[in-house]
């Protein structure tokens, strides 16, 4: 009785938990801080501090509307670079994926996202009219100029989507490679901002930026920028569809001539030389790890590795990572990355049979001894809570185990090895491009998306039932038929948004358990018992 109580206090301060931070964050949403209040209420360090720039200019007579915009398009990319200070608003992928939120409302009219800020916005420059595009070998060049002699050149190649940007300022005007929004719904849809270098990623993500934390009322304060770094991105690609993106299969990354310099109000901004000039590689393409290692200036082919870091695989990367290498093995084999999955489920679950086997056996022996065990412990009941006749029953109770070879701990091993295959797994089916829109069959059409039908969790729930009503248990009764219930609905629930992939890996590694679990308890004989 005391566990199930824990049991249910436990899941009900969780959803109560959730419900609160929900209720916060639709009803008391974050306001939006301008970019002058925040610079005043952050500490700026002084090593990161902006040298100090030209004042703005007075608009030229000859500028253009603040609105307007330029779209230019190649077999890969389509680029839209806002005219007045040359920033890349937007950039689509070939498929029609946006990298970058715009503005959106929903059906009753409320704000959902709103446009970003641009990327490489010239800080104190006001170019005039259209941009000029020449052909070079290639590629187009496309050029902003400005009456003071501010000049910002984008070359853009043919195929491919890798592009080179030229800044020319007399001035010493920079530009604002990666901006530093005041709205959350500036970066509605996008993940983080990082930094790279040799030691690694460095990333924050945008909400925790523009958000307060949940424990703010106790002192807890905004992330800040990452560190500057002359390699400077965000994850890109904005799935219109969904609701609470999790996964990002796109990033837009500079890769500057000089490092950056941070400013936690602007974000990422690169000075010219003492010559006016600066340059920049940008990246705009998936996280691919072929394509990242290639995005690597001339006679720098190190850099490469720095850049392929920006495939998060989360905390069990390296264990992710391996999987990746594994599964993309099958799929040489196997032209079908679902039925990849299902093979790799095979060679895991195959991996892991003799602990899954030790763990079932386990739990057999144990439902042998719990009669000795609950006699055992029904002696001592008289004496309460005295914690010297606890341990006494606590050291007879494993002397019991002990003589009978059992080893009451044995059967969390093969879970403490499973779970971090488990969250490898789907962390990998968030990061790999090669899985975005792969399909399986049937209605299944992109496996790092979810079920549309919700046929996989509902499955996978049932399998989950199944497997617990074969599996002997010890134990209260009751609470074993609550768990029963309660955690299948559980994992149901939250697969229902998850990856179909790992919905699909989760229900295959179950209906291969069951077979499991039949075949050991069909071939286990009873052991006698020794008091």
């Amino acid at each position: 009785m005391n566990n199930r109580n824990m049991v249910i206090f436990v899941v009900a301060s969780i959803l109560m938990l959730v419900g609160y931070n929900y209720a916060m964050n639709k009803f008391y949403p974050p306001k939006p801080v301008p970019p002058a209040v925040r610079m005043a209420q952050e500490e700026k360090p002084a090593a990161t501090a902006a040298p100090a720039a030209p004042a703005a200019l007075p608009v030229a007579q000859g500028a253009v509307d603040p609105q307007a915009r330029f779209t230019l398009k190649t077999a890969t990319l389509g680029l839209t670079w806002r005219k007045q200070d040359g920033a890349l608003v937007q950039i689509e992928w070939k498929d029609g994926t946006p990298f970058l939120p715009q503005a959106r409302k929903d059906k009753e009219g409320r704000e959902v996202s709103l446009d970003f800020p641009g990327l490489g916005s010239a800080l104190q420059s006001r170019f005039e009219g259209d941009p000029a595009v020449t052909a070079v070998e290639g590629g187009r060049n496309v050029v902003f100029t400005s009456a003071q002699g501010d000049r910002l050149t984008y070359r853009v190649p043919d195929t491919g989507h890798v592009v080179e940007m030229q800044w020319s300022s007399p001035r010493g005007a920079g530009l604002n490679l990666v901006p530093m929004p005041s709205n959350l719904l500036n970066v509605h849809g996008l993940g983080r901002v990082f930094t790279l270098d040799a030691k690694g990623v460095k990333d924050v993500a945008w909400a925790d930026m523009l958000k307060d934390p949940f424990f703010s009322f106790v002192g807890a304060k905004r992330k800040v920028l990452p560190p500057a770094s002359a390699k400077v991105g965000l994850d890109a690609g904005v799935d219109l569809a969904s609701k609470s993106q999790r996964a990002w299969y796109f990033a837009a990354i500079w890769d500057a001539s000089a490092p950056t310099v941070r400013d936690v109000a602007q974000g990422y901004n690169l000075l010219p030389d003492a010559s006016g000039n600066a340059s920049a590689r940008l990246y705009l393409g998936p996280k691919q790890a072929e394509a990242l290692g290639a995005f690597h200036a001339p006679g720098h082919v190190a850099d490469g590795k720095i850049f392929q870091k920006v495939m998060d695989f989360g905390f069990f990367g390296l264990v992710a990572q391996l999987l990746f290498l594994i599964l993309r093995g099958i799929h040489q084999l196997v032209p079908n990355w679902g039925w990849s999955i299902v093979l790799l489920t095979l060679v895991i679950r195959g991996a892991l049979w003799p602990l899954n086997t030790k763990t079932t056996v386990q739990m057999i022996r144990m439902k042998e001894l719990e009669p000795h065990q609950k006699a055992l412990q029904s002696k001592y009941e008289k004496f309460g809570n005295d914690m010297a006749k606890k341990a006494e029953m606590q050291k007879e109770l494993m002397a019991f185990y002990k003589k009978n070879g059992h080893n009451p701990m044995g059967g969390c091993l093969p879970m403490v090895l499973q779970m971090p295959v488990f969250f490898a797994l789907w962390s990998m089916l968030n990061a790999v491009y090669e899985l975005r829109h792969a399909p399986f069959a049937f209605w299944l059409k992109d496996l790092s998306a979810q079920d549309p039908y919700y046929v996989l969790p509902i499955l996978m729930g049932v399998s989950m039932i199944a497997q617990q009503a074969m599996t002997p248990s010890v134990g209260d009764p009751t609470q074993r038929k609550m768990m029963m219930v309660m955690m299948p609905v559980m994992f149901t629930f939250f697969f229902a948004t998850t990856p179909s992939g790992l919905c699909l890996y989760y229900l295959m590694f179950n209906l291969i358990g069951i077979l499991q679990t039949w075949l050991v308890m069909r071939s286990y004989k009873p052991q006698p018992v020794v008091v």
